[in-house]
């Protein structure tokens, strides 16, 4: 069976690239509106919201993508039909905890939990959006399973217009209120963003209906699919409140250790907004490619692993991993050579851009760990995922508890390197073991992390010239540029990169490549 990979690969580069650009500009303004101390603020609002994202949305998200791939939904839409019918009520059963959270719990998590008043307005607003949120998860694994990338990219597109432009509409006049309702402008547009994409969504889905296809009998589907879908969805759901609530835990008490460290509150949530809220989007500016095209192998991979081919799974799984850790070391790299510069240009901040440089190295370790998280959940190991996502938690949180009051900003950074590279460890570990898979240090960690300097260096010396003429911009541009290709160059010429690879790539730009093995 042939797929058409090479278009939703370029769907997912083209809208990846377009949506984070306008999202990092738009953080941009709301740091200039708000301040640091804003933005920090803005933070421990999000950590909770989040707790209701992940649960609301991960789990039934999952589950639509596995089960249309898993009972033959890709090719009979009457199937995928069914599947979803059941999918929209499973998900209340998601969303409305969350709403119920969120709105009535707002008093008690801001005053007793968050220790800031300032945010019960906001996670009241932000309730609002959780059963639109749900049902768009659902209609979203659906079209994700059919390959369908541009429907959801096509919401996408429209959540960001529409929360840019009623943030930008008021945020002047709720900023006379103070910090806490320029907060409720931003959360309110992210509401009213989710309420619209939803709408959105169920239009297309709408449309698709009008398909001919025979009926599949109720009784069929009804027991073993419901059942089949809360045995995938809640597993990941839980795993992924856990996550939230763990992070929570973390973001709430990154703050508190500063304060205990010596600063006042102020100036943690300062600190803490400026890591969390601007160094760290920037860093994970590539990763949604990544994260976007991981979620794109999972029918795949659920597919394949049905039919217990266990080749094929393992030659997707590879691919996975080598690309994702060739994008990863470049990316590190050029955030090492440019970071300060960025910071500059972006923020208008050189300590933003110290971070960067700081904690570009961090970079393999999140996008790896990222691709194996969603990898191990297509081959059905969501409950390891969640037992890894706890210890690691724990871990971050006993560092957080005695390295940030003793080292301030750099126990900080080492707690960031420490659980990174734990967390990192147990996922591709467990990826590794399942799959059997041997990682090959030589060719996909070590000669890119030579090459990625050795193309840094050969970049900024034959442009450097450039630099009397050209804005500090446009040089971070063309050098980027000629980075990645000295990057690409090096890879062939060490062996990296094999004919076997050159032969895949051609394939998908000739539309005939669906990361099967060949012969």
């Amino acid at each position: 069976m042939k797929r058409v990979l090479f278009i939703n690969a370029l769907i997912i580069i083209i809208t990846s690239l377009l949506f984070n650009t306008v999202g990092i500009s738009f953080r941009v303004f709301m740091s200039n509106q708000i301040g640091t101390e804003g933005m920090g603020l803005l933070q421990l609002i999000m950590s909770i919201y989040m707790i209701a994202t992940l649960f609301v949305v991960t789990g039934i998200n999952v589950s639509v993508t596995r089960l249309v791939a898993e009972e033959g939904g890709r090719y009979s839409f009457a199937v995928s039909r069914a599947l979803l019918m059941r999918a929209f009520s499973v998900s209340f059963l998601f969303s409305i905890p969350a709403f119920l959270f969120l709105f009535f719990g707002a008093e008690l998590i801001g005053t007793k939990l968050l220790n800031d008043t300032r945010t019960i307005f906001s996670l009241k607003l932000l309730a609002a959006g959780m059963p639109f949120m749900g049902i768009s998860s659902c209609i979203k694994g659906y079209f994700y399973a059919q390959s369908k990338l541009v429907r959801p990219a096509g919401s996408q597109a429209i959540e960001i217009v529409i929360q840019i432009a009623v943030v930008v509409s008021i945020l002047d006049y709720f900023m006379q209120g103070g910090l806490e309702y320029a907060c409720a402008a931003i959360v309110l547009g992210i509401a009213i963003a989710e309420i619209v994409s939803c709408m959105f969504l169920l239009t297309l889905y709408w449309l698709e209906k009008r398909k001919k296809d025979p009926e599949v009998s109720d009784i069929f589907f009804q027991k073993r699919i419901i059942r089949k879908m809360l045995s995938i969805a809640f597993p990941v759901s839980v795993s992924s409140l856990l996550r939230g609530i763990l992070k929570a835990i973390e973001n709430i008490m990154i703050p508190i250790a500063f304060v205990n460290y010596g600063h006042t509150k102020k100036l943690a949530l300062e600190e803490y907004g400026q890591i969390q809220g601007m160094v760290m989007p920037v860093l994970l500016f590539p990763a949604s490619f990544l994260i976007a095209f991981s979620s794109l192998l999972i029918p795949e991979i659920s597919e394949a692993n049905a039919c217990k081919h266990k080749r094929r799974v393992r030659y997707s799984v590879t691919r996975a991993i080598q690309i994702t850790l060739f994008m990863s070391i470049f990316t590190a790299g050029f955030f090492i050579a440019f970071g300060d510069r960025l910071g500059i240009l972006i923020y208008d901040s050189y300590e933003c851009g110290r971070m960067m440089k700081l904690l570009a190295p961090l970079i393999p370790f999140i996008y790896i760990d990222f691709v194996a998280d969603d990898l191990l959940k297509g081959l059905n190991h969501q409950m390891s995922t969640l037992v890894y996502s706890i210890y690691d938690a724990v871990v971050k949180i006993a560092l957080i508890y005695f390295l940030i009051p003793a080292e301030g900003l750099n126990g900080f950074i080492i707690v960031l390197y420490i659980s990174c590279a734990f967390s990192t460890f147990l996922v591709v570990r467990k990826l590794l073991l399942t799959t059997e898979i041997k990682m090959k240090y030589l060719d996909w960690i070590f000669k890119p992390a030579l090459s990625v300097a050795a193309a840094a260096y050969s970049a900024i010396f034959f442009l450097k010239p450039t630099g009397l003429f050209l804005s500090d911009s446009l040089f971070v541009v063309f050098t980027g540029i000629l980075m990645g290709l000295f990057y690409f160059l090096f890879l062939i010429k060490l062996g990296c990169i094999t004919k076997e690879d050159l032969i895949w790539m051609r394939g998908m730009l000739s539309y005939t490549s669906n990361l099967r093995p060949p012969g």
